[in-house]
Protein backbone atom coordinates (compact mmCIF):
# COMPACT_ATOMS: atom_id res chain seq x y z
CA UNK A 1 0.00 0.00 0.00
CA UNK A 2 1.81 3.27 -1.07
CA UNK A 3 1.73 6.33 1.73
CA UNK A 4 -1.53 7.84 0.45
CA UNK A 5 -3.33 4.90 0.91
CA UNK A 6 -1.94 4.23 4.54
CA UNK A 7 -3.15 8.47 5.63
CA UNK A 8 -6.81 7.83 3.70
CA UNK A 9 -6.61 4.35 6.12
CA UNK A 10 -5.30 6.35 8.98
CA UNK A 11 -8.28 9.45 8.44
CA UNK A 12 -11.02 6.74 7.97
CA UNK A 13 -9.91 4.98 11.30
CA UNK A 14 -9.84 8.31 13.22
CA UNK A 15 -13.71 9.20 11.70
CA UNK A 16 -14.52 5.76 13.10
CA UNK A 17 -13.14 6.20 16.83
CA UNK A 18 -14.81 9.75 16.86
CA UNK A 19 -18.26 8.67 15.24
CA UNK A 20 -18.08 5.98 18.37
CA UNK A 21 -16.74 7.89 21.59
CA UNK A 22 -18.94 11.11 20.38
CA UNK A 23 -21.79 8.08 19.70
CA UNK A 24 -22.29 10.08 16.45
CA UNK A 25 -24.77 8.04 14.78
CA UNK A 26 -27.54 8.04 12.46
CA UNK A 27 -30.07 7.00 15.26
CA UNK A 28 -29.13 9.74 17.44
CA UNK A 29 -29.07 11.95 15.04
CA UNK A 30 -32.16 11.41 13.71
CA UNK A 31 -33.62 11.16 17.75
CA UNK A 32 -32.30 15.19 17.75
CA UNK A 33 -33.83 15.95 14.62
CA UNK A 34 -36.96 14.66 15.60
CA UNK A 35 -36.47 16.19 18.92
CA UNK A 36 -35.94 19.66 17.40
CA UNK A 37 -39.03 19.27 15.26
CA UNK A 38 -41.17 18.49 17.91
CA UNK A 39 -40.05 21.78 19.67
CA UNK A 40 -39.79 23.91 17.82
CA UNK A 41 -43.81 22.07 16.69
CA UNK A 42 -43.03 21.94 13.13
CA UNK A 43 -44.30 18.20 11.33
CA UNK A 44 -41.99 15.07 12.46
CA UNK A 45 -40.38 13.27 9.85
CA UNK A 46 -42.28 10.62 8.50
CA UNK A 47 -40.44 7.34 7.54
CA UNK A 48 -40.82 5.91 3.88
CA UNK A 49 -39.66 2.53 1.74
CA UNK A 50 -37.24 2.72 -0.76
CA UNK A 51 -35.60 -0.74 -2.61
CA UNK A 52 -32.42 -1.47 -0.83
CA UNK A 53 -32.93 0.60 2.48
CA UNK A 54 -33.76 -0.98 5.70
CA UNK A 55 -36.46 -0.06 7.47
CA UNK A 56 -36.90 2.98 9.46
CA UNK A 57 -33.45 4.59 7.56
CA UNK A 58 -35.07 6.60 4.74
CA UNK A 59 -37.78 9.63 5.54
CA UNK A 60 -39.81 12.39 4.10
CA UNK A 61 -39.04 15.72 4.85
CA UNK A 62 -42.08 17.49 5.73
CA UNK A 63 -43.23 20.88 4.75
CA UNK A 64 -41.21 23.78 6.13
CA UNK A 65 -41.52 26.85 5.98
CA UNK A 66 -40.15 30.72 7.16
CA UNK A 67 -36.34 30.29 8.22
CA UNK A 68 -36.85 26.51 8.48
CA UNK A 69 -37.34 26.94 4.56
CA UNK A 70 -33.67 26.40 3.72
CA UNK A 71 -33.77 23.30 5.22
CA UNK A 72 -35.81 21.34 2.03
CA UNK A 73 -33.14 22.84 -0.43
CA UNK A 74 -31.29 20.97 -2.25
CA UNK A 75 -33.76 18.02 -1.78
CA UNK A 76 -34.85 18.17 -5.77
CA UNK A 77 -33.07 15.70 -7.88
CA UNK A 78 -31.15 17.21 -10.19
CA UNK A 79 -33.04 15.84 -13.60
CA UNK A 80 -36.19 14.84 -12.15
CA UNK A 81 -37.22 17.74 -10.18
CA UNK A 82 -38.40 15.38 -7.78
CA UNK A 83 -37.93 16.04 -4.27
CA UNK A 84 -36.17 13.04 -2.90
CA UNK A 85 -36.17 11.61 0.66
CA UNK A 86 -33.69 11.54 3.21
CA UNK A 87 -31.37 9.41 5.08
CA UNK A 88 -29.40 10.33 8.25
CA UNK A 89 -26.88 6.87 7.51
CA UNK A 90 -24.01 6.65 5.44
CA UNK A 91 -24.29 3.85 4.48
CA UNK A 92 -27.97 3.64 2.92
CA UNK A 93 -26.68 6.98 1.19
CA UNK A 94 -23.81 4.66 -0.26
CA UNK A 95 -26.35 2.13 -1.94
CA UNK A 96 -29.50 4.28 -2.46
CA UNK A 97 -27.00 7.12 -4.66
CA UNK A 98 -28.92 10.02 -5.85
CA UNK A 99 -31.79 8.45 -4.62
CA UNK A 100 -31.55 10.20 -1.23
CA UNK A 101 -30.19 13.21 0.38
CA UNK A 102 -27.62 12.73 2.59
CA UNK A 103 -28.27 14.85 5.97
CA UNK A 104 -25.22 14.82 7.88
CA UNK A 105 -23.82 16.80 10.93
CA UNK A 106 -23.10 19.90 9.14
CA UNK A 107 -26.91 20.23 7.28
CA UNK A 108 -28.57 22.90 7.95
CA UNK A 109 -31.46 20.43 9.43
CA UNK A 110 -29.23 19.16 12.17
CA UNK A 111 -27.75 22.08 12.93
CA UNK A 112 -31.18 24.10 13.28
CA UNK A 113 -32.41 21.38 15.94
CA UNK A 114 -29.20 21.47 17.55
CA UNK A 115 -29.27 24.96 18.12
CA UNK A 116 -32.56 24.78 19.21
CA UNK A 117 -31.54 22.30 21.67
CA UNK A 118 -28.64 23.76 22.80
CA UNK A 119 -30.91 27.06 23.78
CA UNK A 120 -33.03 25.41 25.31
CA UNK A 121 -30.84 23.74 27.64
CA UNK A 122 -30.48 27.41 29.58
CA UNK A 123 -34.50 28.05 29.78
CA UNK A 124 -36.67 27.17 32.88
CA UNK A 125 -39.78 27.59 31.10
CA UNK A 126 -39.49 25.19 27.95
CA UNK A 127 -40.97 22.41 26.25
CA UNK A 128 -38.27 19.96 27.69
CA UNK A 129 -38.71 17.51 31.05
CA UNK A 130 -35.70 18.11 33.20
CA UNK A 131 -36.72 14.84 34.82
CA UNK A 132 -37.77 11.54 33.68
CA UNK A 133 -38.21 8.23 34.66
CA UNK A 134 -37.43 4.57 32.88
CA UNK A 135 -37.40 0.98 33.69
CA UNK A 136 -35.50 -1.42 33.22
CA UNK A 137 -35.77 -5.51 33.80
CA UNK A 138 -34.46 -6.30 37.24
CA UNK A 139 -32.42 -8.72 36.26
CA UNK A 140 -30.26 -5.12 34.67
CA UNK A 141 -29.98 -3.41 37.58
CA UNK A 142 -29.50 -4.31 41.30
CA UNK A 143 -31.89 -0.97 42.29
CA UNK A 144 -32.91 2.44 41.69
CA UNK A 145 -30.06 4.01 39.23
CA UNK A 146 -29.92 8.16 39.09
CA UNK A 147 -27.67 9.26 36.00
CA UNK A 148 -27.35 13.33 35.38
CA UNK A 149 -27.07 14.42 31.64
CA UNK A 150 -24.57 17.20 31.67
CA UNK A 151 -23.17 19.42 29.22
CA UNK A 152 -19.20 19.54 29.18
CA UNK A 153 -17.26 22.25 27.83
CA UNK A 154 -13.55 21.89 27.30
CA UNK A 155 -11.64 25.38 27.50
CA UNK A 156 -8.16 26.14 26.78
CA UNK A 157 -5.89 29.23 26.96
CA UNK A 158 -7.98 32.74 27.44
CA UNK A 159 -10.82 30.66 27.93
CA UNK A 160 -11.14 29.67 24.37
CA UNK A 161 -13.59 26.92 23.99
CA UNK A 162 -11.84 23.68 22.49
CA UNK A 163 -14.51 21.36 22.47
CA UNK A 164 -18.34 20.62 24.13
CA UNK A 165 -20.55 17.40 24.32
CA UNK A 166 -23.32 15.67 26.09
CA UNK A 167 -22.16 12.96 29.17
CA UNK A 168 -24.00 10.63 31.76
CA UNK A 169 -22.70 10.32 35.22
CA UNK A 170 -24.90 8.08 38.35
CA UNK A 171 -24.96 5.36 40.06
CA UNK A 172 -27.33 3.16 42.50
CA UNK A 173 -29.41 5.10 44.55
CA UNK A 174 -30.13 3.79 47.59
CA UNK A 175 -31.64 4.60 50.74
CA UNK A 176 -28.82 5.20 53.01
CA UNK A 177 -25.92 5.32 50.27
CA UNK A 178 -25.28 6.84 46.70
CA UNK A 179 -22.88 4.14 44.69
CA UNK A 180 -21.15 5.77 41.79
CA UNK A 181 -21.22 3.62 38.85
CA UNK A 182 -17.74 3.95 36.59
CA UNK A 183 -18.48 1.67 33.47
CA UNK A 184 -19.16 3.90 30.90
CA UNK A 185 -20.37 1.11 28.60
CA UNK A 186 -22.85 -0.12 31.91
CA UNK A 187 -24.57 3.38 31.64
CA UNK A 188 -24.69 3.55 27.46
CA UNK A 189 -26.17 -0.66 28.01
CA UNK A 190 -28.47 1.04 30.79
CA UNK A 191 -29.83 3.53 28.61
CA UNK A 192 -30.37 1.30 25.76
CA UNK A 193 -32.38 -1.21 26.93
CA UNK A 194 -34.38 1.29 29.16
CA UNK A 195 -38.01 2.65 28.27
CA UNK A 196 -39.77 5.25 29.28
CA UNK A 197 -41.93 4.33 31.81
CA UNK A 198 -44.68 5.79 34.59
CA UNK A 199 -44.51 5.82 38.53
CA UNK A 200 -46.56 6.09 40.91
CA UNK A 201 -46.87 9.04 43.21
CA UNK A 202 -45.03 7.27 45.94
CA UNK A 203 -42.17 6.27 44.30
CA UNK A 204 -41.56 10.12 42.65
CA UNK A 205 -41.41 11.14 46.32
CA UNK A 206 -39.24 8.82 47.38
CA UNK A 207 -36.49 9.35 44.32
CA UNK A 208 -36.95 12.75 45.47
CA UNK A 209 -36.57 12.21 48.83
CA UNK A 210 -33.30 10.33 48.18
CA UNK A 211 -31.99 12.20 45.12
CA UNK A 212 -31.64 15.02 47.80
CA UNK A 213 -30.32 13.16 50.47
CA UNK A 214 -27.40 12.21 48.07
CA UNK A 215 -26.84 15.60 46.17
CA UNK A 216 -23.46 16.01 47.43
CA UNK A 217 -21.66 12.90 46.83
CA UNK A 218 -23.89 13.17 43.17
CA UNK A 219 -22.31 16.19 42.35
CA UNK A 220 -18.82 14.66 43.28
CA UNK A 221 -19.77 11.75 40.47
CA UNK A 222 -20.57 14.33 38.24
CA UNK A 223 -17.45 16.45 38.57
CA UNK A 224 -15.29 12.48 38.69
CA UNK A 225 -17.54 11.91 35.46
CA UNK A 226 -15.93 15.36 33.96
CA UNK A 227 -12.07 14.82 34.77
CA UNK A 228 -12.51 11.03 33.28
CA UNK A 229 -13.69 12.09 29.98
CA UNK A 230 -11.28 15.35 30.02
CA UNK A 231 -8.41 12.37 30.42
CA UNK A 232 -9.79 10.90 27.38
CA UNK A 233 -9.88 13.69 25.08
CA UNK A 234 -6.76 15.01 26.06
CA UNK A 235 -4.91 12.93 22.81
CA UNK A 236 -7.63 14.15 20.68
CA UNK A 237 -7.22 17.78 21.26
CA UNK A 238 -3.32 17.31 20.99
CA UNK A 239 -4.20 15.55 17.52
CA UNK A 240 -6.40 18.78 16.47
CA UNK A 241 -3.57 20.99 18.10
CA UNK A 242 -0.95 19.61 15.97
CA UNK A 243 -3.23 19.38 12.89
CA UNK A 244 -4.37 23.21 13.11
CA UNK A 245 -0.26 23.73 13.57
CA UNK A 246 0.34 21.63 10.35
CA UNK A 247 -2.45 23.06 8.44
CA UNK A 248 -1.52 26.83 8.91
CA UNK A 249 2.22 26.08 8.50
CA UNK A 250 1.09 24.18 4.79
CA UNK A 251 -0.55 27.87 4.00
CA UNK A 252 2.22 29.95 4.99
CA UNK A 253 5.01 27.81 3.55
CA UNK A 254 2.71 27.80 -0.01
CA UNK A 255 2.80 31.60 0.25
CA UNK A 256 6.59 31.48 0.57
CA UNK A 257 7.42 29.54 -2.20
CA UNK A 258 4.84 31.23 -4.20
CA UNK A 259 6.58 34.65 -3.44
CA UNK A 260 10.14 33.85 -3.81
CA UNK A 261 9.33 32.09 -7.48
CA UNK A 262 7.58 35.33 -8.26
CA UNK A 263 10.51 37.23 -7.43
CA UNK A 264 12.74 34.89 -8.87
CA UNK A 265 10.98 35.63 -12.39
CA UNK A 266 11.71 39.42 -12.51
CA UNK A 267 14.65 39.93 -14.72
CA UNK A 268 15.09 43.55 -14.06
CA UNK A 269 17.35 44.82 -16.82
CA UNK A 270 14.53 43.10 -19.85
CA UNK A 271 11.62 43.69 -18.12
CA UNK A 272 12.20 47.45 -17.35
CA UNK A 273 13.01 48.29 -20.65
CA UNK A 274 8.85 47.28 -21.57
CA UNK A 275 7.91 50.07 -19.35
CA UNK A 276 7.58 54.12 -19.10
CA UNK A 277 9.70 55.22 -15.74
CA UNK A 278 6.71 55.33 -13.80
CA UNK A 279 5.69 52.05 -14.77
CA UNK A 280 9.69 51.10 -13.80
CA UNK A 281 9.01 52.65 -10.12
CA UNK A 282 5.74 50.99 -9.85
CA UNK A 283 7.58 47.81 -10.34
CA UNK A 284 10.24 48.09 -8.14
CA UNK A 285 7.64 48.93 -5.52
CA UNK A 286 5.76 45.88 -5.73
CA UNK A 287 9.09 43.71 -5.72
CA UNK A 288 9.99 45.54 -2.62
CA UNK A 289 6.58 45.10 -0.95
CA UNK A 290 6.70 41.15 -2.20
CA UNK A 291 10.58 41.10 -0.53
CA UNK A 292 8.77 42.54 2.83
CA UNK A 293 6.04 40.25 2.68
CA UNK A 294 8.29 37.05 2.47
CA UNK A 295 10.51 38.32 5.13
CA UNK A 296 7.68 38.58 7.35
CA UNK A 297 6.25 34.70 6.99
CA UNK A 298 9.00 33.07 9.44
CA UNK A 299 7.87 35.21 11.96
CA UNK A 300 4.29 35.20 10.94
CA UNK A 301 4.78 31.28 11.26
CA UNK A 302 6.36 31.32 14.66
CA UNK A 303 3.32 34.12 16.25
CA UNK A 304 0.43 31.21 14.23
CA UNK A 305 1.90 28.38 15.96
CA UNK A 306 2.27 30.15 19.38
CA UNK A 307 -1.65 31.44 19.15
CA UNK A 308 -2.23 27.58 18.59
CA UNK A 309 -0.75 26.06 21.21
CA UNK A 310 -1.52 28.73 23.52
CA UNK A 311 -5.21 27.79 22.50
CA UNK A 312 -4.76 24.13 23.96
CA UNK A 313 -3.37 24.39 26.83
CA UNK A 314 -4.33 24.22 30.57
CA UNK A 315 -7.23 22.28 29.53
CA UNK A 316 -10.03 22.67 31.98
CA UNK A 317 -13.27 21.14 31.94
CA UNK A 318 -16.84 23.02 32.93
CA UNK A 319 -20.14 20.57 33.71
CA UNK A 320 -23.48 22.02 33.90
CA UNK A 321 -26.10 19.47 34.74
CA UNK A 322 -29.00 19.64 32.65
CA UNK A 323 -31.66 16.92 33.78
CA UNK A 324 -32.04 13.68 35.65
CA UNK A 325 -33.16 10.13 34.51
CA UNK A 326 -33.87 8.02 37.09
CA UNK A 327 -33.60 3.98 36.21
CA UNK A 328 -35.79 1.58 38.25
CA UNK A 329 -36.86 -1.88 37.56
CA UNK A 330 -39.84 -2.44 35.73
CA UNK A 331 -41.49 -4.53 38.17
CA UNK A 332 -41.72 -1.32 40.55
CA UNK A 333 -43.05 1.10 37.18
CA UNK A 334 -45.49 0.76 34.54
CA UNK A 335 -43.88 1.14 30.90
CA UNK A 336 -46.01 3.71 28.94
Amino acid sequence: MNHQGTWNQKLHQQLIETQHDFHLTPEHVLAAVQTGLAVAEKPALKPTKLDGAPDGSVFKMPELTGTWGDCVKGLQHPYTKQVRPITFDHEVAKILGDKVVLVHLNHRLVQMCLRLLRSKVWEQDDKLHRVTIRSLPKEQTDGVVALVVSRLVITGGNHHRLHEEIIYSGGYLKDGSFSRERGVNVINDWLEKSISAQAPGSLKDALSSRFETHSNAIQQTIEARSKERLKGLESTLERRKDQEISDITAVLSELEKSISAELNSVDEPEQFELFQPDERTQVRRNVEALKARLARIPEEKELEIKTIEHRYEGYMDRTFPVAVIFLVPDNLAESK
